[in-house]
């Protein structure tokens, strides 16, 4: 039965649909608007442009290699509008070097059977109707998963009887004051990402909580958390903790439905990788050189390695590999090492001498290459890396990209673990006896787990993530983390929690508008602190 017209609960759900509604009538706006500073196109930034090139190319070509939508000019401006420096560039299938995106192919493919379903019903082409296409694609891939994760979050709190100031609070937090909505116009991973969290914990919770032990239960729980690490690698250790926390309600029936649900995924996710660049690795894991061919002693007359490249050249024939005469010894991106580079061919070996000894290995930098934008004397700002490791913790927890400065509701996160741990300890159980504290402290190991992979990243990853509005590596945490504070929210209700509530989502809703056109620029808190030390 529905609650009556008058009733508290009815006008709640008014209330929550209200705002539901705002939400998703500003993204299809924002959507419907987006449109590149330069005017050229809807894409936002080098990131975004990297997925677009994939989607065009997949979409329309069949292909993963997107050499030709980089040369794309505008027939106006004469910029090259699809162009981006989120590249990587290796010897395709073909036997000749291509250039390809650097983000994990499965989100892309995914989003380009979207495109070629779109193009299919509409005849409309990414590349002659470039701003409709592109808008109805946002549509569909994130207005509308956004809307339904919001409307079962906001259905959420309210089935758990919560009151209405804990409903109303989260559900504006949600759809107005976190990272998530801000990247609603642009084609990005941390959306979906986000939604899969989302997703996964809901699934836990009914398992947990309600007692559901069907098998579809499972099955969708297994599923969300792996898609979740699809979209953002390191969530990994959700994907495990999901495993932990439901495996032991139904071991057998558990174990079935999670296997159902993260094995398609997971095979997926290689088969697709292994089809675009004939490697199980993502594109950026390959930064270095690569395994060992041969190594050769150095001719004692050499003073550098070109002195060598008759050598070079034999001990690679000798192999296998036909590289020609005309193959050179270069520099590389990276100090101590060099590349024998055969254009005839299209081969490239990485050499490392080591004492008397040219060792040669396959190429495997694959963010070497003409004119890269990844050479350290090229990049510039925050992609130059953070030298400061504790100025990097910082400044992404109270700093300029800080989780919590610029979304201060997450001060509130060690509040809502102990509403949790208070409520199981009231209840006489034990931590692991009581579901919620069980996820709670997934959530709390997830969570330190990501962040101190982040923290100890070498130089060149220490870079907040690149221009961007946030620090976005940790925005899928967003429902996990959402969970927990309305549990501080709905138990601690005094006026100055209250007072503390509110100027706190004014300040998260603000940062998360602040980049309302574009979520590809840097956040508001930048101008406060002008050196970052970079």
């Amino acid at each position: 039965m529905s609650p009556e017209p008058s009733s508290p609960m009815a006008r709640t759900t008014w209330i929550l649909g209200l705002v539901l509604l705002s939400a998703v009538g500003a993204q299809a706006v924002r959507i419907l608007t987006v449109r590149a500073t330069t005017g050229e196109t809807p894409f936002l930034s080098a990131n975004d442009r990297s997925r677009w090139c994939s989607v065009a190319a997949l979409g329309g070509y069949g292909q993963f290699e997107i050499d030709r939508f980089l040369e794309i000019r505008d027939p106006k401006t004469k910029r090259r509008s699809w162009n981006t420096i989120d590249l990587v560039r290796h010897r395709g299938w073909d036997g000749k070097q291509h250039y390809y995106s650097s983000k994990p192919p499965l989100l892309s493919a995914i989003y380009a059977a979207v495109y070629a379903a779109v193009r299919m019903t509409t005849s409309l082409s990414l590349l002659t109707e470039t701003f409709t296409t592109a808008r109805i694609i946002l549509v569909l891939v994130n207005l509308l998963p956004l809307a339904a994760f919001w409307w079962l979050w906001a259905r959420y709190w309210q089935q758990q009887q919560f009151s209405r100031w804990t409903c109303v609070i989260m559900t504006c937090f949600m759809v107005w004051g976190t990272f998530i909505s801000t990247f609603g116009n642009t084609l990005n991973n941390h959306v979906p990402g986000a939604i899969a969290a989302g997703l996964s914990l809901w699934t836990t919770l009914q398992i947990l909580e309600a007692g559901k032990r069907e098998l579809g239960w499972y099955i969708l729980a297994g599923a969300s958390a792996a898609f979740c690490a699809v979209c953002e690698l390191p969530s990994l250790s959700w994907t495990a903790a999901v495993v932990a926390l439901v495996l032991p309600s139904a071991p057998k029936r558990a174990a079935q439905g999670l296997a159902i649900g993260i094995l398609p995924i997971a095979l997926a996710f290689a088969c697709v990788n292994y089809w675009a660049h004939g490697d199980l690795r993502p594109p950026y894991a390959h930064r270095a050189v690569g395994a060992l061919v041969v190594s050769i002693p150095r001719e004692g007359s050499a003073r550098n390695l070109s002195d060598d490249a008759s050598g070079i050249r034999q001990a690679v024939r000798a192999q296998g590999y036909d590289v020609s005469d005309q193959s050179s010894v270069e520099a590389s991106r990276t100090p101590g090492v060099h590349q024998l580079w055969d254009e005839t061919s299209q081969y490239r070996f990485a050499l490392v001498t080591a004492g008397d000894q040219i060792r040669i290995h396959q190429w495997d930098d694959w963010y070497d290459y003409p004119n890269s934008y990844w050479y350290p004397d090229r990049k510039q700002g925050v992609d130059r890396g953070e030298r400061s490791r504790l100025a990097y913790l910082f400044h992404t927890t109270f700093g300029h990209h800080g989780i919590f400065s610029l979304t201060p509701m997450w001060l509130l996160l060690p509040i809502g673990a102990f509403a949790i741990w208070r409520g199981a300890a009231e209840d006489k159980r034990l931590p692991w006896q009581d579901g919620r504290t069980r996820i709670m402290l997934a959530i709390v190991a997830a969570t330190l787990v990501c962040f101190a992979f982040y923290i100890a990243r070498p130089l060149e990853d220490r870079n907040y993530g690149g221009v961007n509005c946030g620090f976005r590596w940790m925005f899928w945490f967003t429902p996990l983390w959402c969970w927990m504070v309305a549990q501080g929210i709905e138990r601690f209700r005094a006026p100055w929690v209250k007072a503390f509530v509110i100027l706190a989502l004014m300040v998260s809703i603000y940062s998360a508008n602040a980049a309302w056109h574009n979520p590809w620029t840097a956040p508001w808190l930048t101008a406060w602190f002008p050196s970052s030390g970079t």
